[in-house]
């Protein structure tokens, strides 16, 4: 870069941070925040679309920030060493993000708690076999796409883990990494419980078999065991949380 890279923090009326607007002295861009809420992301969207819509009216993306800097919610512009700096800041995790995905969970002693676990306690290892379907050639020649059958035991789970608000548009999945399967069997955090949930029942949507993906590596049995152990601490009527698999 020829300069150094400036930026300024952007802050929700919360307190919540949006994201980082930059500039190399050419460029002018915002690293948005992967654990942000949706609120803040759709934020994000509206703080970048004027701020380039300034620069295509003739200020320098310098002039930019340094306009922008002196409006509510954005901070004085602030210097980088790189883009990596700026990125190692957007992926921050704070408690606040945590909680937001929490107050997503139905509260303790709501009936879906109970179905979740009745659900997920009924599985069987042939419910839990996933088959693929398809492959099949039609008269016009066309060759039906593979699809994943899953046993309706299995999408009672995926229907539940709906209902107690394990699956929620405040993790933007697309934004972040898969959640995997925690070592030694320990259990995940509740919110981290939920992000895995969110990243699974939505990609299915997207790639067929995410879902039985997660039933084969452990995923779905670790989701469930960590929302049932934290809806037991609420209080709730979830019953005892399975054991997280080994």
């Amino acid at each position: 870069m020829s300069e150094p890279l400036q930026y300024i923090t952007l802050t929700a009326p919360d307190g919540e941070i949006i994201g980082y607007a930059w500039t190399d002295g050419t460029q002018l861009g915002l690293v948005d925040r992967a654990a942000s809420s949706s609120a803040a992301y759709k934020a994000g969207i509206a703080w970048s679309n004027r701020m380039q819509d300034a620069h295509r009216r003739g200020l320098t993306p310098a002039g930019v920030l340094a306009l922008f800097s002196h409006e509510p919610g954005a901070s004085p512009v602030t210097e980088a060493a790189d883009m990596a700096a700026l990125e190692e800041l957007a992926r921050i995790v704070t408690p606040a993000d945590d909680q937001r995905l929490l107050d997503q969970l139905a509260p303790a002693g709501h009936p879906s708690w109970r179905e979740l676990a009745e659900a997920y306690d009924a599985l069987t290892d042939e419910d839990r076999d996933v088959t693929w379907g398809g492959g099949e050639k039609s008269p016009s020649g066309a060759i039906q796409m593979p699809y994943p059958v899953y046993s309706e035991p299995l999408r009672r789970v995926v229907r539940a883990l709906n209902e107690v608000g394990a699956v929620t548009p405040e993790h933007r999945w697309m934004d972040n990494p898969m959640p995997e399967v925690p070592a030694d069997g320990r259990l995940m955090t509740a919110a981290d419980a939920v992000r895995a949930a969110t990243a699974v029942v939505r990609g299915e949507r997207f790639s067929e078999g995410t879902i039985a993906h997660a039933v084969k590596d452990g995923l779905l049995d670790a989701v469930v065991a960590s929302l049932r152990a934290w809806a037991a601490a609420q209080g709730s009527t979830a019953g005892p949380a399975p054991s997280a698999p080994a």
